[in-house]
C-alpha cells in the first residue's frame, strides 16, 4: 500500500511468481513503483502439490480438480479491496514464466476484469483458437469453467509481451521453439484476433523475471496515473 497517494481508490496491480514462487521478493520489488504510482501490489503465492505434491506450476492452467485458480485469485483481489480503498473491478496484471502463462490464460477467460496485461517470457502459450483443448486452446472452456469466451474480449485491454535476448534454450512445445519465439508467436496471434499486442526483447537478459520487471513496469507505467 502506497504511503503518500491521493485520497480516494487506487489502481491494483496484480503480479503472479513463477515456478520459483518469489512472491515476497516482488512485493519488495515493487514498493516504490507503487509509492511512484500511487496504486496497490498483489502479489499472490500459489500452492503447490495440487494435485501431485511436488507440482510447482498446477496453478498455471486455472484448474486442476476441483480447484480453479482463477476464481482464488479473483477471491484474493475482493478481500484487497475490502480491507483498502482500491479500483477491484479492473486491475493490472502481471506475469513471469509459469505466472505469465498463467495471466494470458487469466485473460482469456476473464478480459473485462484487467485494465492491462503484461507477459513475461511464457514457456508455452495459450491461444484462442475454438478448436484446440484446453490450456492450449479454448474449445472446451465452457465445459471446465462455466465460461464462454468471447473471441472479441481481449481487444479491450493493452498487453505487452517481453522476454530477455538471451533467453533462447529450446523449448519442447512447439519442438525447439525458444520463449522468444514463443513470445513472437503470441503477439502475432494476438495481432491477428485484433488486440493491442506489442513485444520488447531486452537486450543481455536470460531467463531472469527481476531483470525483466522495468520493462514489465515500463509498460505498466503507461497505463497507471502518477500519483
Amino acid at each position: 500500500m502506497p504511503q503518500h497517494a491521493p485520497a480516494g481508490p487506487r489502481p491494483l496491480l496484480v503480479v503472479v511468481h513463477g515456478a520459483r514462487r518469489t512472491a515476497e521478493r516482488y512485493r519488495d520489488a515493487l514498493a516504490d513503483f507503487a509509492e511512484t504510482h500511487g496504486c496497490v501490489v498483489l502479489a499472490p503465492l500459489f500452492p503447490i502439490g495440487v494435485p501431485e505434491p511436488d507440482d510447482v506450476l498446477c496453478y498455471t492452467s486455472l484448474r486442476q480438480g476441483d480447484v480453479r485458480f482463477d476464481l482464488v485469485l479473483l477471491r484474493m483481489v475482493e478481500e484487497v479491496a475490502a480491507r483498502w480503498p482500491v479500483r477491484a473491478e479492473r486491475f493490472y496484471l502481471h506475469g513471469y514464466s509459469g505466472g505469465g502463462q498463467f495471466a494470458l490464460r487469466f485473460y482469456y477467460l476473464h478480459a473485462e476484469r484487467l485494465a492491462g496485461l503484461s507477459v513475461g517470457a511464457p514457456g508455452s502459450i495459450a491461444r484462442l483458437d475454438p478448436y484446440r483443448p484446453w490450456p492450449a486452446g479454448i474449445a472446451d472452456v465452457a465445459e471446465k469453467f462455466g465460461i464462454t469466451p468471447r473471441l472479441d474480449a481481449p481487444r479491450s485491454v493493452p498487453v505487452h509481451v517481453t522476454v530477455g535476448a538471451r533467453d533462447t534454450r529450446p523449448r519442447r512445445r512447439p519442438p525447439h521453439a525458444t520463449r522468444i519465439d514463443q513470445a513472437a508467436m503470441l503477439r502475432q496471434h494476438l495481432l491477428d484476433r485484433g488486440a493491442t499486442a506489442t513485444m520488447e526483447v531486452v537486450p543481455g537478459i536470460a531467463h531472469d523475471g527481476f531483470a525483466l520487471l522495468p520493462a514489465a513496469t515500463g509498460f505498466l507505467s503507461t497505463l497507471l496515473p502518477r500519483a
